[in-house]
């Protein structure tokens, strides 16, 4: 039996909580295993249980409301091809088309559970805007976490702020000039961006953001984050065209920062429902053609693909080796987390 059809099976006869509560994994879920010759790892299987539960709650969110998400870039590749994770990637994306993301951000705050927040731009607080200075939502677990409640929920995944990625897709216009236009727009502000703290070590930002604003003809009204008010007007670009002004659909960023892609509007007119590890995703109708935009010959499996370093956690080991150490454990740090996640042994 696998295991969604278990976690179905004990919703239904009410051994775990409603929905949008801690999920079931099985224990051997856990296990190191190799895939497609490549070792998925006992901390990263429970890097993925806890993206797994973001998930949920964004989902069970989105369906609350009415929007459709779709999987997206290596999430919907794996749905697709794996029914799960890709072996070696570790992050979960999804995307919504511009009016259901903008629809999402409006009442993400006041429906997130507690212990669940908003990160990068659209964040309320100074700190959580810093800590993920990206051109899309992410979602992510906050700091008012117990260390241990949070060992247990996230399945033994000991590294704070787990989270996922929301992205937003655009419509292209149809007229050429135009989408050339409001692409080169975007390009300049991700640039300054991408370059405020050096243009700011030489003394040019000042010079640089005025001339950009000045190609805009939109200047800031007394606000006092000129950078996230920047990072806002650059989505705002983006988000300039409507279903009917245009045939294809992009995520501008990515398009700019990595490689030129789009996709028919018409792919995404509807969504089917995927396996994915132990849930289903939504993948949208025309997913064939979105892989084939976004990775090309995307049947073949190609390691070392990540636009980031693997493990996202890397830099966040050395600190839970002291964690350990001070808390008179002498076991190994896979064991280390198992029993604080089974309640065996609290951490303070």
């Amino acid at each position: 039996m696998r295991h969604s059809d278990i976690y179905l099976w004990l919703r239904c006869v009410k051994l775990l909580p409603e929905e949008g509560k801690n999920m079931f994994f099985s224990d051997d879920y856990f296990n190191r295993e190799v895939i497609c010759n490549f070792e998925v790892s006992e901390m990263m299987k429970r890097a993925w249980a806890a993206q797994i539960e973001v998930l949920q709650i964004v989902i069970d969110v989105c369906k609350k409301h009415n929007l459709q998400y779709f999987a997206d870039w290596g999430t919907l590749l794996g749905a697709v091809r794996h029914n799960g994770f890709i072996p070696w990637d570790d992050d979960i994306d999804i995307c919504l088309k511009r009016d259901d993301y903008n629809k999402l951000i409006s009442i993400l705050k006041d429906e997130l559970p507690k212990g669940f927040a908003i990160m990068g731009m659209f964040a309320d607080t100074e700190e959580m805007r810093l800590a993920a200075e990206v051109t899309h939502l992410r979602v992510v677990a906050d700091d008012s976490w117990n260390f241990n409640d949070y060992m247990r929920y996230f399945h033994g995944f000991p590294y704070q702020r787990v989270g996922i990625d929301i992205f937003p897709i655009d419509y292209i216009p149809n007229n050429t000039s135009e989408a050339e236009l409001q692409k080169e727009i975007v390009k300049q502000g991700l640039f300054v961006l991408g370059q405020w703290d050096n243009l700011k070590k030489k003394g040019e930002l000042d010079e640089c953001l005025h001339r950009y604003l000045d190609m805009c003809n939109i200047y800031p009204q007394g606000e006092k984050d000129i950078k996230n008010w920047l990072w806002k007007l650059v989505d705002r670009i983006c988000s300039l065209y409507s279903y009917a002004d245009g045939n294809y659909m992009v995520n501008y960023p990515a398009c700019i920062l990595e490689h030129e892609y789009k996709m028919k509007k018409e792919w995404y007119d509807d969504a089917i429902e995927m396996p994915f590890e132990n849930i289903t995703i939504a993948v949208p109708i025309g997913y064939d053609g979105v892989l084939k935009a976004q990775f090309g010959d995307y049947m073949t499996p190609v390691q070392g693909t990540a636009d980031h370093a693997y493990p996202f956690y890397k830099d966040m080991q050395r600190e839970l080796g002291i964690r350990i150490k001070k808390s008179g454990f002498n076991g190994s740090v896979e064991e280390f987390c198992r029993e604080v996640s089974e309640g065996k042994i609290q951490i303070r």
